[in-house]
């Protein structure tokens, strides 16, 4: 409880700054260390099963907390696209890829309403930035340009329920952001809730899913759809087993 009400002091604190025109400070609170505890960052970037060499999108990407955990996660010959729209956050981010020596984040200036991605990405990533968005099932419904065929979009938010988010309107409802994806075309592929705070939700697109239901045993095989694949098998034992019994019945009657 006590920590609850810690996280929700520091966050009315970063409004506050970000009100009173001190975005690099409110950033930095943002990306403090103490937010590890509650954040789970590193829970998370395992949730989203990243590939090494994968193109990720870190929408709203702010002063980078969660950025260094994708580029760590995609390795060097992958490629993180720190996304915003705040000088500020460009300002932040830039200044610790040269401290960090990191060569596999590029800051991307977005607008409101597109993302100005410059190639397809495996994953767009988005923490506490859905409810700032408007239009958003619109907006997603362009974004999906951005993503290549098997493309996945996971969103963190905060709960609307809390001092903070509540008071605020700092959240969104884990309904709402299911009903706004499926309308915008998407499915809800993983759904997580080891965050106190914030619902975690991973969408795929729908022709990417209809297309995985049609796949033949060998490509299911090489997507991980065991299941498919053992029931497939287990038809052509019987269908190899019946022609067995048709070649035998057929020979027998052959030699009388």
């Amino acid at each position: 409880m006590r920590a609850s009400f810690n996280r929700d002091l520091r966050a009315l604190l970063v409004v506050s700054l970000w009100l009173a025109g001190c975005g690099e400070w409110a950033y930095r609170q943002m990306n403090d260390s103490s937010r590890d505890a509650w954040q789970k960052p590193k829970e998370v970037v395992e949730k989203l099963a990243i590939k090494p060499g994968w193109r990720v999108a870190d929408l709203g990407a702010g002063g980078g907390y969660f950025t260094w955990y994708l580029a760590a996660a995609v390795g060097p010959q992958g490629k993180v696209y720190a996304v915003d729209i705040d000088e500020t956050a460009f300002g932040m981010i830039e200044k610790e890829m040269r401290s960090r020596e990191i060569t596999n984040v590029v800051p991307t200036r977005a607008e409101p309403g597109d993302a100005k991605l410059p190639e397809p990405v495996d994953l767009v990533f988005s923490c506490d930035t859905y409810h700032h968005m408007k239009d958003r099932v619109a907006y997603f419904q362009s974004l999906a340009r951005y993503l290549k065929p098997d493309g996945r979009v996971a969103i963190l938010d905060f709960h609307r329920h809390g001092f903070f988010s509540g008071l605020l309107g700092h959240g969104t409802a884990k309904e709402e952001v299911r009903r706004e994806m499926e309308s915008a075309g998407y499915g809800l592929s993983a759904n997580y809730d080891f965050i106190e705070s914030q619902h975690f939700q991973i969408f795929s697109r729908r022709d990417s899913m209809s297309t995985a239901g049609s796949l033949s045993p060998g490509a299911r095989l090489a997507n991980g759809s065991g299941k498919e694949l053992e029931m497939d098998l287990a038809k052509l034992n019987i269908m190899a087993a019946r022609l067995r019994d048709v070649d035998f019945t057929t020979s027998r009657s052959t030699s009388k």
